[in-house]
């Protein structure tokens, strides 16, 4: 490592070498107190809490290690709620929302010591750390997160990605800098006028600490909506176009667009495939990345009618699977959670079809099939105003690709918090707690007219498995711990 590291952090190695025991620690003794943050909570607790300056919050990404320390870094919306930049106390300055960086060394303490900001009002959801960078020799840290307005199909906006150079984050993050700028693909890269500037949307993305690769969301001439760009970032100040994957219908001319868009990609480099939900559709897909320049799709599935929506898309290896014979194990699955709709489907349930987050075989990759689907309950929450139904599920542990080894899903769910729920048998899946904050001062209205109540946006689990809820209406970040039965791990 070319750079020097100033602080130790014994409760990060504690929890790096002990897991069980960090754990076990943070639950402290006796009977916990009444959780005054909390509006309804079972077998879920509250840790800590953050109110990033009142900043609407998206995408939440954790990265830990014994020589940097524990981080977590925040994705913010824009302010689409009173179009003004807010006060940052550290800088003194009024700041458009970017990113936020915390100390999590004491996760019950959570210390915001930088935030990013935009140049105006624009939002940069999408963020991917990458640690101690061996492909450039410099042994620093990057971050890389999306820079894009609000509007979708809002083609005269500066659409980027942006990188910066985050190493002096824990003794100097004022030297926080910018190292680069992604801004388009090559024009004419895959045929006359098909490539060029971005479009309609630079949305997320995922950086492999791996291979150095960048796999972008973005949309760009020649393709209907957003596809899946790559980039090769080993020289984080000269990034490189390497190619790019689409679904049929994508490509301006093919038959079958009906308005699907690659909303992110989540990357399996050990088994070199590249998993997509298309959102504004049914469609999920898979593409074998064992040459990045030419990706071959290997499984695409059309849950819609009913699934018009799919988010996240994760693989799940099962060793047992009930009433499956040994001769017919591993089994491999797809956790898919669906995006609920937006501003115009505020009341999801009376008269429409919910949306909720299921389980496909893959095992047989051309031969996909839903088995099980998943939802919360009703209750009150067609009511309670806001978007009701699942979000994103915890896709990352400690910045790696989540493999379920506990076969534990954590789902933000909007107004319905933040949802457990047990995958051990993928025929059947069950909650097993739950998490709903109570709005603050700082919470607004999702949009004008509408009752303020919680949007959970995002969660991501840490390397102690503490996990970390954001809050798309400005009430915070959440730090969570399950506290519940845990199922069988043997799977």
């Amino acid at each position: 490592m070319s750079h020097t590291r100033t602080r130790m952090f014994r409760s990060m190695a504690m929890a790096v070498l002990f897991p069980a025991l960090a754990v076990t620690f943070l639950r402290g003794q006796g009977k916990p107190a009444a959780d005054p943050l909390s509006d309804g909570a079972q077998s879920v607790r509250l840790v800590g809490h953050s109110d990033l300056q009142g900043r609407e919050s998206l995408v939440v990404t954790t990265k830990s290690d014994q020589a940097n320390g524990s981080w977590v870094y925040v994705g913010h919306h824009d302010n689409y709620w009173d179009d003004k930049p807010k006060l940052n106390p550290i800088t003194g300055k009024m700041e458009w929302n970017g990113t936020s960086i915390l100390d999590i060394a004491d996760p019950s303490k959570p210390k915001l010591v930088w935030h990013i900001p935009n140049e105006t009002n624009r939002n940069s959801r999408g963020v991917s750390v990458v640690y101690d960078y061996k492909f450039d020799s410099s042994g620093r840290d990057y971050l890389i997160r999306n820079s894009e307005a609000l509007t979708e199909g809002e083609t005269g906006t500066d659409l980027k990605f942006q990188i910066f150079d985050i190493t002096s984050r824990g003794t100097d993050p004022s030297k926080i800098s910018l190292v680069s700028e992604i801004a388009g693909t090559p024009p004419n890269s895959c045929g006359p006028g098909c490539g060029g500037k971005f479009i309609r949307r630079a949305h997320k993305g995922w950086w492999s600490q791996q291979t150095g690769y960048f796999y972008s969301a973005a949309g760009e001439p020649g393709f209907q909506q957003v596809i899946v760009q790559i980039f090769d970032l080993r020289d984080p100040t000269s990034p490189k176009f390497v190619g790019r994957a689409w679904i049929p219908g994508q490509k301006d001319g093919e038959p079958g667009f009906e308005g699907q868009y690659a909303h992110h990609p989540i990357v399996d480099e050990q088994n070199k495939r590249l998993y997509v939900g298309y959102r504004n559709a049914g469609q999920a897909a898979a593409f074998d990345i064992s040459n990045p320049a030419q990706p071959k799709l290997v499984w695409e599935i059309d849950m819609n009618p009913p699934h018009r929506g799919p988010h996240t898309v994760s693989p799940i290896v099962y060793k047992e699977v009930p009433n499956f014979g040994k001769a017919a194990l591993p089994r491999t699955y797809a956790f898919i959670v669906d995006e609920a709709g937006g501003a115009a489907d505020m009341a999801p349930c009376p008269g429409g079809v919910r949306t909720g987050s299921y389980m496909l075989d893959i095992t047989t990759e051309t031969k996909p099939f839903p088995v099980s689907v998943w939802q919360v309950p009703v209750g009150n929450f067609c009511s309670k105003g806001g978007r009701f139904g699942p979000h994103q599920s915890a896709e990352t542990v400690n910045g790696h690709i989540n493999r379920f080894e506990d076969k534990i899903a954590w789902i933000a769910y909007f107004n319905a918090g933040v949802r457990v729920v047990d995958l051990s048998n993928p025929y059947n899946l069950k909650e097993l707690g739950y998490y709903i904050p109570k709005t603050n001062k700082n919470s607004h209205p999702i949009a004008k007219g509408q009752p303020t109540v919680i949007q959970m946006n995002d969660v991501d689990i840490d390397h102690r498995g503490l996990v970390y809820a954001s809050d798309r209406v400005g009430t915070g970040l959440f730090i969570l711990e399950y506290t519940g039965r845990r199922p069988p791990t043997s799977n």
